[in-house]
């Protein structure tokens, strides 16, 4: 299974998923707390990502929907539907989240507006199981489970991506899962 499903905040807050319940854990103090739990049984979170500021959290489903919760408030804010499979795959890029799908599409979702999805494209064959943008916001890497790596730009002055990719690497043998951006270049 290619899930992202722990993600550490900058407050040093580790967010947990088991099956359809997210958890919270203060490394400073030791304290766990649920931050949720999903309604359906047979449903599962299947990513999770804080955003820089450590305030929010980003929560990828099973059932294809990526939820946004206010942590300090123990309160889901949205619901942002769109992909047509599980989230496996959460990226922000400051007010940007970026989603990625078993379907093989990405989204980009403004979370500041009604009307959240600003870009979809299906840059992958398969699973998208590995999202990371650069830390200069421009760029977008993108690993699936048919061992591409893609590398995105993000449009002029904006925070979401060309519908094709910049580079796309076939090298890879296996499901590319990490991708790390140093200055700007990837490795």
């Amino acid at each position: 299974t290619d899930l992202n499903l722990i993600d550490w905040s900058c407050n040093n807050h580790l967010a947990v998923s088991l099956g359809g319940h997210v958890y919270l854990w203060n490394a400073s103090t030791g304290e766990i707390q649920q931050l949720l739990e999903l309604e359906q049984e047979d449903e599962y979170v299947s990513a999770v990502a804080w955003v820089e500021e450590g305030n929010f959290l980003a929560v990828g489903t099973s059932p294809g929907c990526v939820e946004l919760w206010d942590v300090e408030r123990q309160k889901r804010l949205r619901t942002m539907a769109g992909h047509a499979a599980r989230v496996g795959s959460l990226a922000w890029n400051s007010y940007i989240l970026t989603s990625g799908s078993r379907s093989g599409y990405i989204h980009h979702h403004d979370v500041r507006v009604p009307n959240h999805l600003v870009g979809s494209f299906g840059g992958h064959s398969q699973e998208v199981c590995g999202l990371k943008w650069s830390p200069d916001g421009l760029y977008l890497a993108s690993g699936g489970n048919d061992n591409l790596l893609n590398i995105w730009q993000a449009r002029a002055g904006l925070h979401y991506t060309d519908s094709e990719p910049l580079h796309t690497f076939t090298q890879h043998l296996a499901a590319v899962k990490v991708s790390i951006f140093l200055s700007g270049t990837c490795i």
